[in-house]
């Protein structure tokens, strides 16, 4: 073969292994267990935590973040070991329930984050569920102790129309001062989400919503606001129902209180059960990556 073509081809070979070199962040700044943390999840995460405040300390940050990529990773492996998966409609789904059918289509990265996060907290209550249960009398004695904890504020029951314009909510008023109903303006009219069930809020307590509602305290039942501007748009409230303050005997709480509790054993659990798989697992740090992170 002549020089030129011998140069031509040597040159090429080149270019070939230039163009196969490893992205830096495929490149895995962990092992866990066998399997890789890329850099790219290490460097993603350390720059969005420090986007949101840039007076944090990058030392810390990398190292908080380096440490939950980390412990999801053994997670992760213990969810394959368990063969723990969840499939794509279930991932759909909780899409959905988390920002509404608006959401569209999400990305492939963030189904890919929702559905380990389904996969480790399934992991979790799999290997932890049946050790979380609480006895009776230690909510009843819990109950006991905080009664006052307990009361239950005056609360009220109000509908709302909310509105854009001023001089719609005006002319809705008025239509409701001649006695047209309510809900069924809401349903035609109202931006809430609360439309289709013509404008019903839940019972709220004083100072358990945003402030324009503490106006409704001041009405009587069946009585319409006038028109209230808040950073939302135009409100028109009715209260529907007051709900006296009441002390709620144990049966009443009783579920609220077994899950609050068990919650809380639950959390105590999961910290003693991830530092046990986090002794028990081969983890080895690319320190040459993580030095160049810093």
């Amino acid at each position: 073969m002549r020089a030129p073509a011998l140069a031509a081809c040597a040159l090429a070979l080149l270019l070939a292994a230039a163009c196969g070199r490893t992205d830096p962040d495929a490149e895995p700044i962990a092992t866990v267990g066998g399997v890789e943390v890329p850099m790219g999840e290490l460097r993603a995460a350390v720059e969005s935590r420090l986007q949101e405040d840039p007076g944090l300390d990058r030392d810390e940050v990398i190292n908080d973040e380096l440490n939950r990529l980390v412990l999801d990773r053994v997670v992760l492996n213990r969810a394959a070991e368990l063969r723990i998966d969840v499939p794509d409609d279930e991932v759909d789904a909780r899409v959905k329930r988390l920002h509404g059918i608006e959401i569209g289509e999400p990305d492939a990265d963030y189904r890919e984050q929702v559905r380990r996060e389904m996969m480790m907290g399934r992991t979790v209550l799999l290997e932890l569920g049946d050790r979380v249960r609480v006895p009776e009398g230690t909510a009843v004695l819990h109950f006991e102790e905080n009664r006052e904890a307990f009361a239950v504020p005056e609360r009220i029951e109000v509908r709302q129309i909310v509105v854009a314009d001023r001089a719609e909510a005006e002319a809705l008023h008025a239509r409701l001062g001649e006695g047209a109903d309510f809900a069924q303006l809401a349903a035609e009219h109202s931006l809430a989400p609360q439309a289709p069930d013509g404008g019903l809020l839940p019972p709220f307590g004083r100072g358990e919503m945003p402030e324009l509602f503490d106006a409704a305290f001041e009405l009587k039942v069946g009585r319409i606001s006038d028109v209230i501007e808040s950073p939302y748009g135009f409100h028109i409230l009715r209260v529907e129902q007051r709900l006296p303050a009441h002390q709620p005997d144990y049966a009443e709480v009783r579920d609220r209180i077994m899950l609050e509790l068990e919650g809380e054993r639950l959390e105590d659990l999961r910290r003693e059960w991830l530092r046990g798989l986090r002794r028990a697992a081969d983890i080895d740090v690319n320190e040459r990556l993580l030095e160049a992170l810093r």
